[in-house]
């Protein structure tokens, strides 16, 4: 006959190492505070990512505002061109220009609003 197999003879085995590694084991002094400052330290780094993301999601915001206000277009004042808005030669040129550098819209931009200021002081 066959002996039965004992399956809880290796358990015992791998709790007497255990209880035995008892008196091994011992947490550094500097344990508690290296833990706590590592965690404030990833805190902090969430916060940090938190905010960035909450930054780009404003900016993007603000961007989508800014274009779709600019598509919208001006009922209340006339259009008013330029010799060179007019002109077919230099239009190109100032298409290209808007399109490709930013600070030119910006200057774009505030020449409209001088040219409007200067329409309601006329009137």
């Amino acid at each position: 006959m066959t002996e039965p197999l004992n399956f809880c003879q290796p358990q015992d085995e791998i709790e007497a190492l255990i209880r035995s590694a008892k008196d091994y084991v011992r947490p550094s002094d500097d344990l508690r505070p290296r833990v706590l400052e590592i965690a404030r330290l990833e805190r902090r780094e969430q916060h940090a990512q938190r905010r960035f993301w909450q930054m780009a999601a404003l900016v993007f915001l603000c961007g989508m505002l800014t274009s779709s206000i600019r598509q919208r277009p001006e009922a209340a004042t006339p259009p008013h061109q330029t010799a060179l808005d007019a002109s077919p030669i230099f239009s190109s040129a100032n298409a290209a220009v808007r399109s490709y550098d930013p600070s030119w819209e910006m200057v774009e931009s505030f020449t409209q609003l001088r040219r409007r200021q200067a329409q309601l002081l006329r009137l």
